[in-house]
């Protein structure tokens, strides 16, 4: 996968923060330092999935707070790796709550970017970048509801090939507080991560009954 560092770079103070918290400024400058060079290879090792690929930045995100707890040989608990990310959501919550699941706008948006990952993964794109994340809409609640399901999850797989599988539940209770964060409710039944066949996304506004 092709390095971009934009991510470690707009989380790494407000990872540093909570590190320092609890376990001291000396531990968390160690952590840190080691934490960007292991983030360039955790990505650059990573299975291509295609430099344009829209659904890029979730594995470009999740490897962001895996490294932490790669570079501390897993001495962090994976419960404050979950720390570190939720607190990384709040760090941006202006730019989720741009987005009101409450409205057809805000439905309209959810609904585009993942339709944009359909369009994009192409019979051909699939050849080219087989085990990219894998998308479909079988089992849509009812028409024009925000849905759709991940069959096929990278950062699922990559986790578990580096041996650190323990932190994508965790990972996966985040996508609560994200939704949360753009006035919306998750009704999530299964995850990849916690042996499901995929990970569902049926979503409405905090305010619908």
């Amino acid at each position: 996968m092709k390095y971009n560092g934009f991510y470690f770079w707009l989380f790494r103070g407000s990872m540093k923060k909570t590190l320092t918290e609890k376990y001291g400024k000396a531990y968390a400058n160690e952590i840190m330092k080691k934490s960007k060079g292991v983030y360039r290879k955790l990505v650059e090792e990573a299975d291509d999935i295609g430099d344009d690929n829209p659904m890029a930045y979730n594995e470009l995100f999740a490897l962001v707070f895996v490294s932490p707890y790669v570079a501390s040989e897993k001495k962090i608990p994976p419960e404050t790796v979950q720390e570190l990310m939720r607190r990384a959501l709040y760090h941006v919550k202006w730019y989720f709550g741009m987005t009101d699941l409450n409205t057809p706008k805000g439905k309209a948006a959810n609904k585009k970017s993942i339709t944009k990952y359909v369009k994009w993964y192409t019979p051909e794109r699939e050849k080219q970048y087989p085990s990219s994340f894998k998308v479909d809409f079988a089992g849509q609640p009812h028409e024009g509801a925000c849905y759709y399901r991940i069959t096929r999850c990278p950062i699922c797989a990559y986790t578990k090939r580096l041996g650190v599988e323990e932190l994508m539940p965790l990972f996966c209770e985040l996508d609560n507080v994200m939704i949360t964060l753009q006035h919306g409710v998750l009704h999530r039944e299964h995850t990849i991560a916690v042996d499901g066949d995929y990970c569902d996304y049926y979503i409405t506004g905090d305010r619908e009954r």
